[in-house]
Order: C-alpha cells, then structure tokens, then sequence
C-alpha cells in the first residue's frame, strides 16, 4: 500500500459553498498488483464466464422498464445525494447535506483508485465489445473493469454505516441496487459489479487503517 499526499483546489460534485477551496488530503491507494490480487482478472474474450455475462446483459435488456432505465440514470455523477438521499434513498436531503464534507476524502481515495484499476486492467464496456448491447443511460468513456459505481456506492454504505448503524439494512441493499443499475442500464458486465465491491471492501480497509 503506498499514500500520497494532494493539494484539493475544488471538487465540483459537491457544493462550492460548503467545501474549503484549499484543504489537504491525505489518499492511500493500492498498487496495481495488490488490486490485481483482490479482484484477479475479468473474464477472458470467448470465455463461459464472459458468455454469463452477456447472458445477464441481455436478460435485462429484454426485461428493463422505463422507470428503470430512469432511476439508473439519475444516478450517472454518483454523489451521496444522488445515491443515497431522496425518494429511492436510505437518508433525507437534509441529512446529505449535513453529512457531505464526510465523504470528500472518501470520494478522492475511490476516485484514484479506480482511476489505477480501469487503467490496469483496459475492459471494454459491454456495449463496445459487443453491438447487440443496447445501454438506456448515459454512455461513459471509461474502462469497465471494475465497476466505480458499485465501489463508490459500496465504501460510501460502510461509511453511512457508521453514522446510521440502525439503517443498514436498507443502506446495504441500496449500495447492491446502484450497483445492479449499471447492469440493468447496459453500461457494466455483471463481472464488473463483483470486482467493484471488493475493491471498495479493501479500500474502505485501507481508509479506516490509514485513519
């Protein structure tokens, strides 16, 4: 495990007005062989594992509703608000306000992190692999292995977790359908989803130890 140590000038997910222009943060992250050891490879092209994959793509291709495709969407810049707060969410707007400068540094460790897996590893999304996948969401221009989505939303459940222990249940299960979304939206193999959340497992991990 390696740290370095960044200068934030600004991050635009969040409100300008409750986020410190100048802060230093302090971001671990993992080297590209510790990663590749706890999410090992994707399937392999022509693989039964890549067939599986498709399998469920086109499952939910075929079976996808429009609200569906609707609440994937919605959750396209994942922030806490946007992941966790409202009508499909565990916590209150207002709770997510309260709670947001919480997660800055959470959003940066991910952030790099991910940034160092997707480039390890150079998956194609679904869609560019294969024409007959047909996405309902916004399309992104990242790697697809392994999926931020289901990382960011998995390490921000263990963190509301902590300040909301009697919710997790329902801030668990929320984390596993912002996840499946990608799946159902078209834009992530199955086999993305699984990587995403081990990788959010150990840096969560490394978080709370460097803490």
């Amino acid at each position: 495990m390696k740290r370095v140590v960044t200068l934030v000038l600004g991050l635009t997910l969040f409100s300008a007005s409750s986020f410190a222009t100048q802060d230093k943060l302090t971001i671990p992250f993992l080297s590209k062989k510790e990663i590749l050891k706890i999410v090992g490879d994707y399937p392999a092209p022509g693989s039964v594992e890549e067939a599986l994959d498709y399998e469920v793509l086109f499952d939910y291709q075929e079976t996808r509703t429009e609200a569906e495709c609707e609440e994937a969407a919605a959750e396209k810049t994942p922030t806490l608000s946007a992941m966790y707060a409202g009508e499909h969410g565990p916590i209150t707007k207002k709770e997510a306000r309260r709670i947001a400068p919480r997660f800055w540094r959470a959003y940066a460790v991910v952030g790099l992190n991910i940034s160092i897996a997707k480039k390890s590893f150079k998956r194609p999304r679904p869609f560019n692999a294969n024409a007959a996948i047909k996405p309902c969401i916004p399309l992104t221009k990242s790697e697809s292995y392994p999926s931020g989505h289901a990382m960011i939303a998995r390490v921000f459940a263990l963190k509301l977790v902590e300040i909301f222990p009697e919710r997790e249940a329902e801030i668990m299960q929320r984390a596993d359908e912002i996840a499946l979304n990608r799946v159902i939206g078209g834009v992530h193999h199955p086999s993305d989803i699984v990587a995403g959340k081990k990788l959010a497992d150990a840096v969560y991990e490394m978080m709370k130890y460097n803490d």
